[in-house]
């Protein structure tokens, strides 16, 4: 584990934290619903975020670098969000 944090809104967006009491490293922009939960891979690579009706897949790497979201800005690097929604 790393210490990462990450920190779901209302507005569904998710900011990424190295340790607490630093300003976000980075913010990943929400799909609009308020997030309910966020969980993070031990080696910090993956968020899960829930909502009321769906869940959000993220990736917090950023392709040919050694560090990710937690560490340094992801820019214009950020991963588009992988939701995952049952139909009925």
């Amino acid at each position: 584990m790393h210490g990462n944090l990450a920190i779901g809104s209302k507005d569904g967006a998710i900011r990424l934290y190295k340790q607490v009491g630093q300003s976000a490293k980075t913010l990943l922009p929400g799909l609009g619903q308020p997030i309910l939960y966020v969980d993070v891979s031990l080696d910090g690579k993956w968020v899960l975020a829930t909502t009321k009706t769906y869940l959000c897949v993220l990736p917090t790497f950023i392709q040919g670098e050694e560090k990710g979201g937690f560490e340094k800005s992801m820019g214009k690097n950020k991963p588009a969000p992988t939701k995952l929604q049952l139909s009925v």
